[in-house]
């Protein structure tokens, strides 16, 4: 995510002719960084960059301190690329021979990085009749050494296995985005393996306050459209993160957003209405 940051705010200081610093702000899954731009009186001087999850998945929708409407969407930029993933060793390698594998087991231990992920998680638990462990961690980076390590089973990850992937330190057993991984075409995704409302979709997105006069709106706007044209934008997103590019602007952004808000919304109901 920072390496992805630093590109952009290094692009868009050279088509604005101005410097634009970063500051990283973590915390609640990105909703703390998500909060504090919601309150912003900045009007146009701060941008928020966020995978789309802590506006369209919220812990609990009813406890949070922004809506969807408390902000100007710029662009997106990307599309993670959720998955579930194991270690290069383990006794399975498809999604089949791991449901095998963990109703053979006691337990099994997943790595989970977000509260969306922990509901899918369990959701499959129950429907499978399988026993899971849920170990939190944060992002890819806590993620990666479980996994590695051998001390999970399986794992929820938004891209950083690829690296691992190609070592063979690491294998993909599914898809949690609707369409397959630009990585992993063979490998299927939950949808097509039963679990018809637990998928996921998360882009990188920017955004501005809702207060962010329409001039600067624009003049940011039209700074990214220029900067994901950019060469070492396009090498960073699609080469070094191994992202597929996804470029989604203004009202079509927006409604994206509210859509994913609704899917996110509709899997609590029916995951309460299961339990």
């Amino acid at each position: 995510m920072y390496s992805q940051a630093e590109v952009i705010a290094d692009t868009l200081a050279d088509i604005l002719e101005q410097p634009v610093n970063l500051q990283v702000l973590s915390g609640l899954g990105g909703a703390v960084a998500v909060s504090m731009v919601a309150q912003s009186q900045s009007e146009g001087y701060i941008v928020l960059f966020t995978p789309s999850t802590p506006l369209t998945n919220p812990a609990d929708p009813n406890q949070v301190s922004f809506q969807l409407d408390d902000f100007r969407y710029l662009a997106s930029i990307s599309e993670n690329q959720n998955a579930l993933v194991t270690y290069g060793n383990a006794p399975f390698s498809s999604w089949d021979e791991f449901l095998d594998y963990a109703k053979q087991q006691d337990e099994i231990f997943y790595a989970s990085q977000n509260i969306t992920d922990r509901y899918r998680i369990k959701a499959i638990a129950e429907q499978e009749n399988i026993n899971i462990r849920v170990i939190p961690v944060s992002g890819g980076a806590g993620m990666a050494p479980l996994v590695l390590a051998e001390d999970v089973d399986i794992a929820f990850s938004g891209g950083t296995h690829n690296r691992y992937v190609d070592t063979g330190q690491m294998k993909v057993i599914a898809s949690l985005n609707t369409n397959r991984l630009l990585e992993h075409p063979d490998i299927p995704t939950l949808i097509e393996l039963g679990y018809p409302s637990l998928f996921t979709q998360a882009l990188r997105i920017l955004a501005v306050p809702k207060n962010t006069p329409d001039h600067q709106y624009e003049i940011l706007q039209q700074a990214l459209k220029k900067a994901v044209n950019h060469p070492d934008f396009i090498h960073t997103i699609t080469h070094t993160l191994r992202h597929p590019l996804f470029f989604m602007y203004g009202e079509e952004l927006d409604l994206f957003l509210q859509e994913r808000r609704k899917g996110y919304l509709n899997m609590l109901n029916s995951i309460n209405d299961e339990n």
